[in-house]
């Protein structure tokens, strides 16, 4: 990620986003609650769809304020299941808007990427969408024959 501007109200806002989230146990601010560059949640693993092992899966989320459009980095890794994936408005994939999602598991060689259109336009919102989209679909579609 680019030099943005920290925000600790945004990620103090963001941090409720995520308490918020039937599927996660736990939120706390990396590398701590002074330095807050960036938050992770751990997910109870019995609260996954479907179902995966015994380790938490983690979220991680980065959030630089940069116009004209914030950089961020949503990012979901199972270490039970080896999926990985994760929303990115960067300049890492120019070639797919402003904004990409990705994905991988164990058995693909090289991580999918595909465009992606957000609703939300406010940082809260849109975490909200992506972890919506997360639990109820991607998790799901990706994970249930792994």
């Amino acid at each position: 990620m680019t030099h943005g501007a920290d925000n600790p109200a945004l990620y103090r806002t963001l941090k409720d986003v995520l308490k918020r989230q039937a599927e996660v146990i736990s939120v706390w601010f990396e590398p701590d609650a002074i330095q807050k560059r960036y938050l992770a949640a751990a997910v109870d693993p019995r609260r996954v769809v479907p179902p995966t092992g015994p380790e938490s899966p983690q979220l991680e989320v980065h959030w630089k304020l940069t116009p004209p459009h914030d950089e961020f980095r949503i990012d979901y890794a199972d270490p039970n299941v080896g999926f990985h994936c994760g929303w990115h408005q960067d300049t890492d994939h120019t070639d797919l808007g402003v904004a990409h999602f990705q994905y991988q598991t164990d058995s693909m060689e090289n991580p999918h990427y595909e465009q992606a259109v957000f609703e939300a336009t406010s940082p809260p919102k849109l975490l909200w969408e992506c972890c919506d989209e997360l639990f109820e679909k991607v998790i799901p579609a990706h994970t249930a024959e792994v």
